[in-house]
């Protein structure tokens, strides 16, 4: 509530009835005081710049630029602009290719194996997938007849 005599914020794009105190000024999303700063008013909420960008057009989670081109990449929930989205190790993009997260990471299917594929005791072969119930297998061979 605002009480007589007190200073407030007008913010004329909310329309001429809306106030604030400066200190309640503040970004609806990330709570920055917005007292000294350029803001956006839309549907009822006031923003500060970055959040109001991102309320028109996706942030890409490599650069943490707005993506401004017509085509990006959506993986993993989030959004990457087309050369973003690429193999944390050798840089490929993946843009409509298969790949694998780790640790919040994509990798190619190549660096992935090579830097983090389990191998079998037995005949020395990279152990693919599917992994089922957490158990890890790969097709049976002859060689395992001999064990």
């Amino acid at each position: 509530n605002i009480s007589g005599g007190e200073m407030v914020v007008f913010a004329s794009r909310a329309g001429p009835s809306q106030c604030w105190h400066p200190a309640c000024f503040t970004c609806s999303t990330c709570s920055e005081l917005l007292v000294d700063l350029i803001y956006f008013y839309q549907d009822g909420k006031v923003h500060c710049g970055r959040h109001h960008a991102e309320l028109l057009k996706p942030r890409c989670s490599s650069c943490d630029e707005i993506i401004f081109a017509d085509e990006c990449t959506e993986a993993e929930g989030r959004h990457w602009h087309m050369k973003h989205f690429s193999c944390f190790e050798c840089e490929t993009i993946l843009g409509g290719q298969r790949y694998i997260m780790k640790d919040g990471r994509p990798y190619c299917c190549g660096c992935f194996e090579s830097l983090y594929a389990e191998y079998c005791e037995a005949c020395g072969e990279h152990i693919g997938k599917p992994k089922r119930l957490n158990v890890i297998y790969h097709k049976p061979r002859s060689v395992f007849a001999d064990l």
